[in-house]
């Protein structure tokens, strides 16, 4: 009976080593296979990518597309708007006759988007005098039109163009234009809290006039200010009223004597009140010049 067990065990072990050798082989036999597929078929390199295309875009095919009729209009101005920023892309704009449509197509629109996007593109290129001639210049009647019928869509937009207008060299050329900007700041004045983008607005436009000498109704300006100076709290707003109002008293021809009395009772406020320290320099320095006229 021993003996049996032994032969068994050695034929298990046999079995086992026979076993072990076989899979053994088979396993170097697959690696050989594999290694010569990658020595025959190597891998295949992914297809190249492609670079988008630098191809320039064409504004003279956008121009096209610069009519009331298009249905994607708008898209097209958005585009355009976005490409107004760069001075490069102005000229092209300009050669192409992406300006000039736009303008005619501004001028026979009354739908408020398009309106808008229009006057945004006018706003950007209302830095470039050459454009500010050649476009612009034509058009401001229907822009003084907008404003007088008190658009209130566009009038954020009319301020931000006069702003600009109203910072050029020659900005007297465009003084008609501003003749109604003592009115707006009257008629917000009461709201400067919640209409402060446009009392702000109108205020700066009145301070470059008086840079560029420009005469304008003092009487509502000085109204406004008054009121402003007594019960506004916005540092902001008060610092452009006590610069319109230190740049008048250095004007010839600007300044009115019946309102100084009020002006001073409405600085003497802010001295007492503000606490902005620059709002504070400026009202001293206004009041100061205050006393020394009534001397």
């Amino acid at each position: 009976m021993h003996m049996f067990d032994k032969k068994l065990s050695f034929a298990a072990v046999g079995l086992a080593t026979t076993a072990s050798i076989y899979f053994g082989w088979r396993y170097l036999q697959r690696r050989e296979e594999e290694e010569r597929r990658e020595v025959e078929e190597p891998l295949q390199e992914p297809p190249p990518v492609k670079e988008p295309s630098k191809s320039a875009v064409d504004f003279t095919v956008l121009a096209s597309a610069v009519r009331f009729s298009n249905p994607q209009i708008t898209t097209v101005l958005r585009y355009l708007l976005e490409q107004s920023a760069f001075l490069e892309k102005q000229r092209l704009m300009d050669r192409s006759g992406c300006f000039t449509n736009i303008c005619v197509l501004f001028s026979e629109s009354s739908n408020t988007v398009i309106r808008v996007l229009c006057y945004k593109i006018f706003v950007s290129i209302s830095t470039n005098p050459a454009l500010v001639y050649r476009y612009l210049e034509p058009i401001l009647s229907e822009v003084d039109s907008d404003l007088s019928n008190g658009e209130s869509e566009y009038l954020p937009l009319i301020l931000s163009l006069y702003i600009n207008l109203s910072s050029m060299e020659d900005a007297k050329a465009f003084s008609y234009h501003f003749r109604t900007i003592p009115q707006i700041l009257s008629r917000f004045t009461h709201e400067a809290t919640e209409q402060s983008e446009i009392v702000l607005s109108a205020l700066k436009i009145l301070i470059n006039m008086t840079v560029a000498e420009i005469l304008f109704d003092t009487s509502l300006v000085f109204m406004s200010s008054i009121h402003l100076l007594h019960s506004c709290e916005s540092p902001a707003i008060l610092l452009r009223v006590l610069t319109l109002i230190r740049n008048i008293m250095d004007c010839e021809g600007l300044w009115e004597d019946v309102f100084e009395e009020e002006i001073v009772k409405g600085v003497g406020v802010v001295l007492t009140r503000c606490p902005d320290e620059q709002c504070l320099e400026l009202a001293n320095h206004v009041y100061q010049g205050l006393s020394v006229r009534k001397d």
